[in-house]
C-alpha cells in the first residue's frame, strides 16, 4: 500500500468507525509501529487557506488506507 502526503485516506478507530483524514505523510516508523501522520480534512484546509503546515497526529499504518482503495 502507498501513501501519498495530501492524499485522502480512511482512519479506522478502536471502535472500528471509518473517518476520512488527509494524509500528512506516507508510512514512517512510529516508535513501536509504523504510522501515517493524519489530519482532519477541516485542518487540511485552514492550513492551507492561512499558509501553515497542518496539525497532525500519528495513526497506526495498518488502521490506514487510501479513500480510492475503499472506494472500489
Amino acid at each position: 500500500m502507498d501513501i501519498k502526503p495530501g492524499e485522502r485516506v480512511l482512519a479506522v478507530n478502536a471502535r472500528g468507525e471509518h473517518s476520512e483524514r488527509v494524509a500528512l505523510t506516507g508510512i514512517v516508523q512510529g516508535r513501536d509501529f509504523a504510522v501515517v501522520w493524519i489530519c482532519t480534512p477541516a485542518e487540511w484546509e485552514a492550513a492551507a487557506s492561512r499558509d501553515r503546515e497542518p496539525s497532525g497526529v500519528p495513526w497506526p499504518a495498518e488502521d490506514v488506507s487510501p479513500l480510492a482503495d475503499a472506494r472500489r
